[in-house]
């Protein structure tokens, strides 16, 4: 008796197989790993799901052909042998964010197949291959992980630099687990894990060949900038030496005209103390003057003031004397006139030659 291994390849994920393609003489069990379930079907009903078992005797067989011939037994009697380890599917990114750049990159998907599950792959089987490996079921997916997934979800993005955070990985894995559940139900698979490792972008590589141009010119920069102070303190210092040297001939210099200059110096102190002597003598004489001046212009003004008093005083003398002689004149003419009316000789004649006279008084009093 043998034991019989379903699968060769390690790509091979499914595998729907008739038990009369298992022709040998002798019986064969089929031994199942821990990672490995078989669905038994028998005339088109699902008897039961094992693993972690041997099968003993349960294909092949001359019993079992001659019971084929004579029409003994099942007659259709399939074994779907099934992959329940996690596996990786691996998709191809290629969309266009917001800016207008290509992404591209890889998209990875874990899934697996449950024990209870394993019988929903007939719906797979009904219209494929019997024998499913990786790539069928990348087929399969790949567009319409493409058109619900991958473009809308990109589309969403600005630029490049904002798919390298876990926010956009986080976004693919619930993505892929709402848009992709139904389909992955139906073939009765589990979405473990999903995340995506996207190229870098044009315009990341634009950006990237700019920043480091950048540094190269920023580098240059600095080693021009290191440069030019150096030029700047060798010029520093040479302009220091060249400082120094001068102050010291100028030092030298003034060391040989110094006893010249305080002799000069004490000539124009004496000469100054000298001009200061004569113009505080001269100030002093003026002073003199001004007080002799002063003196005398006070003196004549006394004189002035005494000789304008007793000038005032004839004055008045004079003007009171004219006073009383021109009273006596016109009393005196006063008693002519009465004396002449009382007489009745007052004619034009009389009084004309009375004002001569008294005109004649008044100039000579002036």
């Amino acid at each position: 008796m043998t034991k019989y291994r379903w699968r060769m390849q390690p790509d091979i994920l499914a595998r729907l197989i008739d038990t009369g393609g298992i022709q040998t003489w002798g019986s064969q069990d089929l031994v199942l790993k821990p990672n490995e379930a078989v669905t038994i079907i028998a005339d088109g009903k699902i008897q039961d799901t094992l693993s972690e078992t041997v099968l003993k005797s349960y294909a092949g067989g001359w019993g079992r052909w001659l019971g084929s011939r004579i029409g003994l037994g099942s007659t259709d009697h399939k074994l779907l042998f099934t992959m329940t380890g996690p596996f990786d599917l691996l998709f191809l990114i290629d969309g266009q964010l917001r800016d207008g750049s290509h992404a591209r990159g890889m998209a990875v998907l874990r899934l697996q197949f449950n024990r209870e599950d394993c019988a929903k792959l007939l719906n797979v089987f009904a219209n494929g291959p019997r024998l499913l490996d990786r790539g069928f079921f990348v087929r399969l997916y790949e567009r319409e992980l493409e058109e619900r997934v991958i473009r809308p979800l990109l589309a969403e993005y600005a630029d490049g630099g904002q798919l390298r955070g876990r926010e956009f990985q986080e976004a693919f894995e619930m993505s892929c687990r709402a848009e992709m559940r139904g389909s992955f139900g139906l073939a009765g698979l589990t979405l473990l894990k999903a995340y995506c490792t996207v190229n870098q972008t044009d315009v990341e590589r634009l950006a990237a060949y700019q920043h480091q141009a950048q540094l190269a010119q920023d580098s240059r920069q600095v080693d021009a900038d290191s440069s030019l102070a150096q030029l700047e303190r060798a010029r520093a210092a040479t302009l220091a030496r060249i400082e120094m040297e001068n102050d010291i001939a100028q030092a030298q210099a003034r060391g040989k005209v110094a006893r010249k200059l305080e002799h000069e110096l004490k000539n124009l102190r004496k000469h100054e103390a000298s001009l200061h002597a004569e113009r505080e003598h001269a100030q002093g004489m003026a002073d003199v003057r001004m007080g002799e001046q002063e003196a005398e212009l006070q003196s004549a003004m006394a004189a002035f003031e005494v000789v304008q008093q007793k000038k005032q005083e004839r004055l008045r003398m004079q003007a009171k004397l004219n006073g009383e002689r021109q009273e006596q004149t016109d009393g005196m003419q006063r008693e002519m006139m009465q004396m002449a009316a009382e007489k009745a000789v007052l004619t034009p004649e009389v009084m004309l030659e009375f004002l001569k006279q008294q005109t004649a008084q008044k100039v000579a009093d002036k």
